[in-house]
């Protein structure tokens, strides 16, 4: 991703293209990651207000970029943070995920609140540390990390959400044969 693309200026950030498909990408592996981690916490792997909460927690780090699909919701909060820290700043670090978890626990929301919102939270970091473009993940210090298997809205980035949904789907199957094939 450039610089220019990384403001939300580059044409990888066209109203109805490449935010929503990623959008959709964050959705899946947060979904996923809750289906494989939910049964040990001892938690509902296909509760439906857990998998809100997962998809709310998978698309909020993009909170700072107002082309996105969670960005263009709250435009009062994602414009400034945006332009006073950038796409993939405090947002997408381990910093913003502790305090999430720590606001929440003060608030005194229980574990069926938090652990899903976490989960996606995590998801969504995990995801874009596979993109060419990595995270700052101990914000604010510069250095990025990185396991570049594919570039954001990337055809290598389908396949491996595809493949991600898939043994999603696999694994709940097995853990509920009810569903059967």
């Amino acid at each position: 991703m450039t610089r220019a693309q990384d403001r939300g200026t580059g044409p990888a950030f066209r109203w109805g293209e490449t935010p929503i498909v990623l959008a959709g990408s964050h959705v899946v592996v947060g979904i996923a990651a809750w289906a494989w981690v939910a049964p040990h916490l001892g938690l509902p792997p296909l509760d439906p207000r857990a998998l809100a909460l997962t998809t709310i927690g998978a698309l909020l780090p993009d909170i700072d970029h107002p082309a996105s699909w969670v960005g263009r919701r709250p435009r009062v909060i994602s414009r400034p943070l945006a332009a006073m820290i950038g796409h993939r700043g405090v947002t997408h670090s381990v910093l913003a995920v502790l305090a999430c978890l720590l606001l929440l626990r003060w608030q005194g929301f229980s574990r069926s609140v938090i652990d899903p919102l976490v989960i996606g939270y995590l998801s969504h970091l995990a995801a874009d540390l596979l993109t060419s473009s990595g995270l700052r993940l101990a914000w604010p210090l510069r250095q990025r990390q990185a396991i570049p298997l594919c570039r954001t809205g990337s055809l290598s980035e389908s396949i491996i959400v595809t493949g991600v949904a898939i043994w999603a789907g696999l694994t709940i199957l097995r853990r509920h044969p009810g569903f059967g094939l």
